[in-house]
């Protein structure tokens, strides 16, 4: 008699080595078969066990023979066909090794979608005629068939969306030959979009509809509207119990819409991006997958593995090499500040007023010479600061920049220097209700115009300048950007 292995003994082996049955997934879903070939199981363990030691490789080929997985109870059928042996597996099995796979996931299509769905029917008719009696066998077998079939669908449609979650690096795969192949590439775009649009017709749009709560349906009602048909029967006979189960499940397949609705957004504009975009969506996803491998790393029991051990990846990317040595980008942080909004929207009507002038403004004369002493000419200055004088100004921390961003471009003939000679001016002789204050304490301002540089030292008030609302004697009040 030879040497077998339990069926616990064998499980735990399976689960040891999950590469084997994973693969076998894989080809029996590409093959769209609910079947295994025993001669290609066969194949992939000699090759699985071939760097293996002599007592693990020994262990793991007895474990997965055909007999030994046959007794065991795991393969519950051997079907002789076309000269072959085909080994079905149980499906708890097959669906537990797709519960620790996210890739071997099933999307539901349509037909599986509307299976599931006549079958919550036929449980609500048969609910109608039901006794709603403890004591009736048949009520309680029909409670029993109704909490399984709706605990199986939520966890289809969960399994759904987190394989399509995964769709990132799907589409990253997909758009592979983007990057390599760029003289390919419209025959590669119509193929990427047979594919993504099968994608989205069989699996994605499906489910959308199928958890809508607004479908129409000609055959009959939608899934929320049978689930709260079921809710209001089981509450008008004081199913209380399982009324509010069910309640809480149709709470939770209607939270599964959005998840899936984001899914359909990223494939649709995934579908509007140009191979430059492809190119660079790949491999952002490229080095992301790498750092996820780095991480799955250190989710295990051990503690000794709590940081990423990521030299060989920052060395092989090139660009993250020194990267804590560089300054960190800062974000803009005005989020729901309503200050910056009104800063912002006076901005764009002080712009749009200067515009409305645009007929009024001066066009200054233009002069020969340039550099940091300039002489300029008084005609000019008379003609900018008359112009100045018309301007709606609003409080600000650096008048400079201000002025010279609002006439640089939009004034024929002005050059920086005008700006600073005007604004000696200014500073005796400021708008009604302004005042200039000096707040650069050094006297100091670097400005570049037209690509030249200007450096002034100054011991007057026309370097930086602030422009601050007057206030009352007692009271000192200053309004900066």
């Amino acid at each position: 008699m030879s040497k077998r292995f339990s069926t616990l003994d064998t499980t735990r082996l399976l689960f040891e080595h999950p590469k084997i049955l994973f693969r076998m997934i894989e080809r029996m879903d590409r093959n769209e078969a609910r079947y295994i070939r025993e001669s290609d199981l066969v194949a992939e363990v000699m090759d699985y066990t071939r760097t293996l030691g002599n007592a693990d490789r020994d262990r793991v080929r007895l474990a997965l023979n055909t007999d030994n997985l046959f007794r065991s109870g795991l393969v519950i059928d051997i079907i002789k066909a076309e000269g072959e042996r085909r080994l079905v597996f149980q499906d708890a099995l097959i669906n537990l090794m797709r519960a620790c796979n996210a890739s071997l996931y099933q999307e539901l299509t349509d037909a599986r979608l509307r299976g599931h769905l006549v079958t919550l029917r036929d449980v609500r008719n048969r609910l109608e005629t039901s006794s709603f009696s403890a004591a009736d066998l048949d009520y309680t077998e029909l409670r029993d068939d109704l909490n399984e079939r709706v605990s199986q669908l939520i966890g289809l449609l969960r399994q759904n969306v987190l394989r399509m979650q995964t769709i990132s690096a799907q589409l990253a795969d997909l758009s592979g030959d983007a990057s390599r192949a760029p003289e390919k590439y419209l025959e590669f775009r119509q193929n990427l979009f047979e594919r993504i649009v099968t994608l989205y017709e069989r699996h994605i749009k499906p489910t959308l509809v199928f958890l809508n709560p607004d479908t129409r349906l000609p055959d009959g009602s939608n899934l929320f509207e049978t689930l709260e048909a079921m809710v209001r029967l089981l509450e008008s006979h004081d199913d209380h119990s399982l009324a509010d189960q069910l309640f809480r499940s149709s709470i939770s397949l209607n939270a599964l819409y959005k998840p899936i609705q984001a899914v359909a957004q990223e494939v649709e504009h995934f579908l509007r991006k140009t191979r430059q975009g492809m190119v660079q969506y790949n491999a952002m996803e490229h080095f992301y997958g790498k750092l996820q491998e780095l991480k799955s790393e250190t989710e295990t029991l051990s503690l000794k593995r709590k940081w990423l051990e990521g030299g060989d990846f920052a060395r092989s990317t090139g660009f993250l090499v020194g990267l804590r040595a560089q300054q960190r980008p800062k974000h803009y942080a005005f989020g729901e500040s309503s200050s910056y909004y009104q800063l912002l929207f006076s901005e764009l009507e002080l712009r749009l007023n200067d515009l409305r002038r645009k007929a009024e403004v001066p066009v200054l004369q233009q002069v020969d010479g340039s550099g940091r002493h300039t002489r300029i000419d008084v005609q000019r200055i008379n003609q900018l600061y008359q112009w100045l004088e018309t301007l709606e100004l609003r409080p600000t921390n650096d008048l400079v920049r201000e002025l010279h961003g609002r006439l640089d471009g939009f004034i024929p003939g002005y050059r920086f220097p005008d700006l600073l000679a005007a604004l000696n001016r200014l500073v005796n002789s400021p708008p009604e209700g302004l005042q200039v204050v000096t707040t650069n304490r050094f006297r100091i301002l670097d400005q570049s115009s037209d690509g030249e540089q200007f450096v002034y030292r100054k011991r007057r008030l026309e370097n930086l300048e602030t422009i601050q609302s007057n206030a009352p004697a007692n009271q000192e009040e200053r309004h900066h950007a």
